[in-house]
């Protein structure tokens, strides 16, 4: 249980890359970066061209603290998330939930 709560608590306090690292990087390999605001959340878009010619579009959402909350990738029209703190965290709280259901 103990071990559960630790996660919740890593994902919770996990800040991720920065906005700049993240643009500095597109920057540095000439992708091109959007940023937009959809009310609390800042949302971070680097488009860039990997072998073969696909196009992959990198989107970074951002809490007020600046925080990395979400992380999608988009290729072929089809979007993959990647990283999702608040859905892992509801996840491993409610397999948590299941285990004292299950001793109870």
């Amino acid at each position: 249980m103990m071990d559960e709560i630790n996660q919740v608590a890593s994902l919770l306090m996990y800040e991720g890359p920065t906005a700049a690292e993240l643009i500095q990087k597109a920057v540095k390999e000439n992708g091109e970066f959007y940023i937009s605001n959809n009310e609390d959340i800042t949302i971070l878009t680097i488009e860039s061209t990997i072998a073969y010619g696909l196009n992959v579009k990198d989107v970074y959402s951002f809490n007020l603290e600046g925080q990395l909350i979400k992380q999608t990738i988009v290729m072929n029209g089809k979007e993959q998330i990647i990283f999702d703190k608040y859905k892992e965290a509801t996840q491993i709280l409610k397999k948590l939930q299941q285990k004292k259901r299950k001793v109870s």
